[in-house]
């Protein structure tokens, strides 16, 4: 089977099947889907800009996309060069343990290596221990001396605001 999947990098014409499987990822993580605005963002930000912010790819058999990857770029000071950033892998659940996610995630380590990143990094939820184990038996390391950290929604605009207040 494995022989019949093909990896694609996503289109203008594939956003709504990128959408959908968005949709499905937020539903297996247990998370709201993206609202009609942020789909809009999605679509202009990924296919519609001079230089998208992101790419997406999608794994296909039989004319018929079950999976997609979201990925983009940053850039190492210490390397001094690229890291390719995996934001999200998800296969549709009636895929799953076919050879879709493997064939999605050696593609993406492929395309690292074509772009001359230095690393791949992604981050998996703690209670998924399906996808732990996928990327353990690839070689991955869980990075135990570094914690992640996020500032969203209101909480960035207010610090934000109170930076604009204090230096004016």
């Amino acid at each position: 089977m494995k022989n019949d999947i093909r990896i694609r990098r996503a289109t203008r014409d594939d956003a709504e099947v990128l959408l959908a499987l968005i949709d499905a990822h937020a539903a297996f993580e247990g998370m709201d889907p993206p609202p009609e605005e942020a789909k809009k963002r999605l679509v202009h930000d990924g296919f519609e800009r001079s230089a998208p912010k992101y790419r997406a790819y999608l794994a296909t058999i039989d004319e018929k996309d079950v999976g997609y990857a979201f990925t983009y770029e940053a850039y190492s000071s210490f390397l001094a060069l690229p890291t390719f950033y995996l934001e999200d892998i998800f296969v549709f659940k009636e895929y799953r343990g076919r050879g879709f996610g493997g064939a999605m995630f050696q593609f993406l380590v492929e395309e690292a290596v074509r772009k001359g990143c230095g690393r791949m990094e992604w981050m998996v939820v703690d209670w998924n221990e399906n996808a732990i184990g996928f990327y353990e038996r690839r070689g991955a390391i869980q990075l135990s001396e570094w914690h992640s950290y996020r500032l969203e929604g209101d909480g960035l605009r207010e610090l934000a605001e109170k930076g604009r207040e204090a230096h004016p």
